[in-house]
C-alpha cells in the first residue's frame, strides 16, 4: 500500500501544491529510467566493441548525463525547500503581528463587560461577548500557527519539570465541564494522585489533554461518555481518552496527525476546527519522549493514547 501511494503522483501533487512532473516520485521515477538507460546502452557498447576508447567515452557520458538529471532533481528540492522556508517565515511573522490586536481587543472587551456593563444594554453587551469569543478563538488560532512554525522550523524548546498526568487530566476535564454539560456528555475520569511523574512541560503537556479531551466532546452526539484513564506501566505514564462518537473512516487514518487535516465526517459535526491541534500534541508528545497512537471504528468511536517515561 505504501508503495502505491507513493507512486500515486496525482496525489503527491494535490498535497504539495505542484505540478505532477515535480513530485519526488516523478523525479525518482526519471532518473531510475534515465539511469537503467544509460547502463543498458553502456553494457551492449562494452559486448559489441572492444576498443577502450569506445568504453571511456560511453561512460563519460553515463557520468554526464546521471549528473544532469540528478543536478535537476537537487535544483527543484532546493527550489520546494526555500519555498517551505518562506511560507514558515510568514507565518510565524504574520502571527506574531497579529498577537498584539487581538490582545488590545481582548483586554477591551474584559473592561467593558467587568467595570462598563450597567451602562450598556442587553444587546451590546451580547455583541461585545461574541467579539471576546471570537477574539478568543482567534488568539488560539495564532498560538497553534506558531507552534507549527516553531515545530517545523525545530524551535519549540520545553521545559523540564516533574508533571503529575493524573492532575492535569482533572484540570482539564473541569475547565471542559460546561462545554461537555451543553452537548450531554458525560465524562468519566478516577484521580490516582499518588502515580510518579514524568519530566516535561507542564503547560505543553496540559495542552495535549485539553485537545484530546476537547476533541472528544466536540466530535461525540448528545448522550455520550467519555472514559479517562491514566496509569503506570513499565516505566512510562499511560493517558487513555475513549469515546463513543463518530470515529475517524479508516481511508483517512493515515493522515490524522498531519497538519491541517480533518476527516470527512468531523468537518460535518464541527466546523471551527484548524486541523492543527493533533499535529501539535504529537510533536509534543515525541518531543517529550513519548509516543502518540489511537484506535478508531467509524460512528462507533475513538481512543486516542499516549504515553510518557515516569521521571
Amino acid at each position: 500500500m505504501k508503495i502505491v501511494n507513493d507512486l500515486n503522483l496525482k496525489k503527491q501533487a494535490e498535497e504539495l501544491g505542484i505540478s505532477v512532473w515535480q513530485t519526488p516520485g516523478f523525479l525518482f521515477l526519471i532518473l531510475g529510467a534515465v539511469a537503467i538507460t544509460v547502463m543498458s546502452a553502456t553494457f551492449y557498447l562494452s559486448q559489441n566493441y572492444d576498443s577502450p576508447e569506445i568504453l571511456v567515452l560511453s561512460e563519460s557520458a553515463v557520468s554526464i548525463v546521471i549528473l544532469i538529471v540528478g543536478n535537476s532533481v537537487i535544483g527543484i528540492f532546493e527550489q520546494m525547500a526555500k519555498v517551505n522556508k518562506l511560507k514558515s517565515e510568514f507565518v510565524s511573522v504574520a502571527s506574531h503581528q497579529l498577537r498584539t490586536p487581538l490582545s488590545a481587543i481582548r483586554w477591551e472587551t474584559e473592561l467593558l463587560l467587568s467595570k462598563l456593563k450597567k451602562g450598556l444594554s442587553d444587546k451590546q453587551v451580547k455583541n461585545i461577548e461574541s467579539i471576546s469569543l471570537l477574539s478568543a478563538r482567534m488568539t488560539r488560532l495564532v498560538n497553534d500557527l506558531l507552534d507549527v512554525t516553531r515545530i517545523d522550523q525545530k524551535r519549540l524548546l520545553l521545559k523540564k519539570e516533574p508533571v503529575n498526568i493524573s492532575i492535569l487530566a482533572e484540570e482539564a476535564i473541569a475547565e471542559a465541564t460546561s462545554l461537555a454539560k451543553s452537548r450531554n456528555v458525560e465524562i468519566a475520569f478516577t484521580p490516582k494522585k499518588n502515580l510518579p511523574k514524568v519530566i516535561g512541560d507542564r503547560e505543553k503537556i496540559k495542552m495535549v489533554i485539553e485537545n484530546l479531551v476537547g476533541n472528544s466532546i466536540k466530535y461525540t452526539t448528545n448522550r455520550g461518555k467519555i472514559e479517562i484513564k491514566v496509569c503506570k506501566k513499565d516505566n512510562y505514564i499511560f493517558f487513555s481518552i475513549k469515546d463513543n462518537g463518530v470515529g475517524i473512516p479508516e481511508e483517512q487514518q493515515n493522515r490524522v496527525f498531519d497538519k491541517f487535516f480533518r476527516s470527512d465526517n468531523c468537518v460535518k459535526y464541527q466546523t471551527d476546527g484548524t486541523g492543527l491541534g493533533l499535529y501539535i500534541a504529537k510533536s509534543i508528545v515525541d518531543q517529550s519522549g513519548g509516543e502518540m497512537w489511537f484506535n478508531s471504528v467509524e460512528n462507533l468511536g475513538s481512543i486516542f493514547n499516549f504515553k510518557l517515561p515516569v521521571k
